[in-house]
Protein backbone atom coordinates (compact mmCIF):
# COMPACT_ATOMS: atom_id res chain seq x y z
CA UNK A 1 0.00 0.00 0.00
CA UNK A 2 1.58 3.44 -1.03
CA UNK A 3 0.93 6.94 0.04
CA UNK A 4 0.00 9.65 -1.76
CA UNK A 5 3.65 11.68 -1.44
CA UNK A 6 3.26 15.10 0.69
CA UNK A 7 2.38 18.35 -0.60
CA UNK A 8 4.47 21.14 -0.14
CA UNK A 9 3.49 24.20 0.79
CA UNK A 10 3.91 25.66 -2.74
CA UNK A 11 2.14 23.11 -4.15
CA UNK A 12 -1.19 23.98 -1.70
CA UNK A 13 -0.38 27.53 -2.39
CA UNK A 14 -1.15 27.22 -6.18
CA UNK A 15 -4.25 25.62 -5.26
CA UNK A 16 -5.66 28.15 -2.98
CA UNK A 17 -8.57 30.45 -3.86
CA UNK A 18 -9.05 33.79 -2.97
CA UNK A 19 -12.21 34.36 -0.84
CA UNK A 20 -14.01 36.55 -3.24
CA UNK A 21 -13.45 33.99 -5.86
CA UNK A 22 -15.12 31.56 -3.43
CA UNK A 23 -17.79 33.52 -2.78
CA UNK A 24 -18.68 34.31 -6.16
CA UNK A 25 -18.43 30.50 -6.83
CA UNK A 26 -20.67 30.02 -4.09
CA UNK A 27 -23.30 32.67 -5.02
CA UNK A 28 -23.44 31.58 -8.20
CA UNK A 29 -23.35 27.73 -7.96
CA UNK A 30 -26.90 28.43 -5.77
CA UNK A 31 -28.71 30.82 -8.12
CA UNK A 32 -27.72 28.04 -10.91
CA UNK A 33 -29.38 25.37 -8.80
CA UNK A 34 -32.46 27.47 -8.38
CA UNK A 35 -32.82 28.40 -11.90
CA UNK A 36 -32.19 24.51 -12.74
CA UNK A 37 -35.10 23.56 -10.29
CA UNK A 38 -36.87 25.66 -11.04
CA UNK A 39 -36.87 24.41 -15.41
CA UNK A 40 -37.12 20.68 -14.18
CA UNK A 41 -40.26 22.06 -11.62
CA UNK A 42 -41.57 24.01 -14.65
CA UNK A 43 -41.39 20.33 -17.14
CA UNK A 44 -43.83 18.98 -15.05
CA UNK A 45 -46.74 21.06 -16.87
CA UNK A 46 -45.55 19.33 -20.02
CA UNK A 47 -47.67 17.05 -21.92
CA UNK A 48 -47.18 13.64 -21.50
CA UNK A 49 -46.89 11.67 -24.86
CA UNK A 50 -48.95 8.44 -26.34
CA UNK A 51 -45.95 6.95 -27.96
CA UNK A 52 -44.30 4.20 -25.87
CA UNK A 53 -40.92 5.24 -27.64
CA UNK A 54 -41.34 8.84 -27.42
CA UNK A 55 -39.14 9.91 -24.50
CA UNK A 56 -41.91 13.02 -24.01
CA UNK A 57 -41.06 16.57 -24.14
CA UNK A 58 -39.92 17.11 -20.51
CA UNK A 59 -37.00 14.74 -20.79
CA UNK A 60 -34.63 16.74 -22.55
CA UNK A 61 -34.87 20.00 -20.17
CA UNK A 62 -34.71 17.69 -16.92
CA UNK A 63 -31.57 15.88 -18.07
CA UNK A 64 -29.82 19.30 -18.65
CA UNK A 65 -30.98 20.59 -15.25
CA UNK A 66 -29.61 17.76 -13.40
CA UNK A 67 -26.29 17.67 -14.95
CA UNK A 68 -26.17 21.74 -14.32
CA UNK A 69 -27.15 20.56 -10.55
CA UNK A 70 -24.41 18.10 -10.42
CA UNK A 71 -21.70 20.49 -11.75
CA UNK A 72 -22.99 23.08 -9.68
CA UNK A 73 -22.49 21.09 -6.52
CA UNK A 74 -18.89 19.58 -7.45
CA UNK A 75 -18.36 23.12 -8.30
CA UNK A 76 -19.29 23.72 -4.74
CA UNK A 77 -17.79 20.92 -2.90
CA UNK A 78 -14.25 21.91 -4.93
CA UNK A 79 -14.42 25.10 -3.62
CA UNK A 80 -15.55 24.62 -0.23
CA UNK A 81 -12.16 21.82 -0.16
CA UNK A 82 -10.07 24.24 -1.57
CA UNK A 83 -7.67 26.29 0.91
CA UNK A 84 -8.02 30.11 0.69
CA UNK A 85 -5.67 32.33 -0.76
CA UNK A 86 -4.24 35.44 1.15
CA UNK A 87 -5.55 38.80 -0.32
CA UNK A 88 -4.06 39.68 -3.90
CA UNK A 89 -2.34 42.52 -3.72
CA UNK A 90 -3.26 43.30 -7.73
CA UNK A 91 -5.15 46.19 -8.87
CA UNK A 92 -8.51 46.07 -7.98
CA UNK A 93 -11.07 45.41 -10.79
CA UNK A 94 -11.81 49.17 -11.66
CA UNK A 95 -14.16 50.71 -13.12
CA UNK A 96 -13.49 49.34 -16.65
CA UNK A 97 -14.08 45.84 -15.56
CA UNK A 98 -17.42 47.13 -14.36
CA UNK A 99 -18.63 48.86 -17.25
CA UNK A 100 -17.31 45.50 -19.73
CA UNK A 101 -19.73 43.45 -17.90
CA UNK A 102 -22.81 46.20 -17.86
CA UNK A 103 -22.09 46.50 -21.75
CA UNK A 104 -22.18 42.68 -22.00
CA UNK A 105 -25.74 42.99 -20.49
CA UNK A 106 -26.77 45.72 -22.49
CA UNK A 107 -25.70 43.77 -25.85
CA UNK A 108 -27.31 40.48 -24.40
CA UNK A 109 -30.57 42.30 -23.53
CA UNK A 110 -30.01 44.47 -27.31
CA UNK A 111 -29.76 40.74 -28.96
CA UNK A 112 -32.95 39.69 -27.37
CA UNK A 113 -34.80 42.72 -28.24
CA UNK A 114 -33.57 42.59 -32.11
CA UNK A 115 -34.06 38.87 -32.42
CA UNK A 116 -37.62 40.23 -33.08
CA UNK A 117 -37.22 42.64 -35.72
CA UNK A 118 -34.07 41.37 -37.79
CA UNK A 119 -34.44 37.66 -36.46
CA UNK A 120 -32.03 35.05 -35.33
CA UNK A 121 -28.79 34.96 -37.51
CA UNK A 122 -28.19 38.61 -38.15
CA UNK A 123 -29.25 39.32 -34.42
CA UNK A 124 -26.95 36.47 -32.72
CA UNK A 125 -23.75 36.84 -34.90
CA UNK A 126 -24.05 40.67 -34.17
CA UNK A 127 -24.23 40.41 -30.27
CA UNK A 128 -21.37 37.32 -30.52
CA UNK A 129 -18.68 39.17 -32.29
CA UNK A 130 -19.42 42.34 -30.02
CA UNK A 131 -19.01 39.79 -27.05
CA UNK A 132 -16.00 38.31 -28.23
CA UNK A 133 -14.75 42.14 -28.48
CA UNK A 134 -15.82 42.62 -24.99
CA UNK A 135 -13.67 39.64 -23.88
CA UNK A 136 -10.77 40.33 -25.21
CA UNK A 137 -10.88 39.25 -28.89
CA UNK A 138 -10.38 41.82 -31.28
CA UNK A 139 -9.50 40.34 -34.50
CA UNK A 140 -10.71 42.03 -37.36
CA UNK A 141 -11.32 38.73 -39.46
CA UNK A 142 -11.95 36.38 -37.09
CA UNK A 143 -14.67 38.12 -34.88
CA UNK A 144 -16.97 37.75 -37.77
CA UNK A 145 -15.70 34.80 -39.09
CA UNK A 146 -16.28 32.95 -35.67
CA UNK A 147 -19.87 35.02 -35.38
CA UNK A 148 -20.93 33.79 -38.00
CA UNK A 149 -19.27 30.24 -38.27
CA UNK A 150 -21.21 29.46 -34.55
CA UNK A 151 -24.21 31.30 -35.46
CA UNK A 152 -24.73 29.29 -38.68
CA UNK A 153 -23.58 26.00 -36.45
CA UNK A 154 -26.28 26.58 -33.95
CA UNK A 155 -29.12 27.55 -36.04
CA UNK A 156 -28.20 24.12 -38.32
CA UNK A 157 -28.57 22.22 -35.08
CA UNK A 158 -31.55 23.77 -33.51
CA UNK A 159 -33.56 24.29 -37.05
CA UNK A 160 -32.77 21.29 -39.27
CA UNK A 161 -31.37 18.61 -36.04
CA UNK A 162 -33.59 19.30 -33.50
CA UNK A 163 -36.61 21.01 -35.81
CA UNK A 164 -36.80 23.76 -33.35
CA UNK A 165 -38.26 27.36 -34.97
CA UNK A 166 -35.93 29.53 -34.31
CA UNK A 167 -37.38 33.81 -35.09
CA UNK A 168 -37.54 35.07 -38.29
CA UNK A 169 -38.00 38.68 -37.34
CA UNK A 170 -40.81 41.29 -38.49
CA UNK A 171 -38.78 42.24 -41.27
CA UNK A 172 -38.17 39.30 -43.41
CA UNK A 173 -41.76 37.58 -42.48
Amino acid sequence: MSNAPARSDASRQSDAIPMTTKIANLVISAVLIAIAASAIATTADFPKSMLATDVGAARFPIIHAGALILLCLILIANTLRAPTAAPAGGPPVGVAGYAGVALGMLATAGCIAAMEYVGYGPATAVYMAVIMALMGQRSPLWNPVLAVGVTGLIYAVFHYALLVPLPVGSLFE
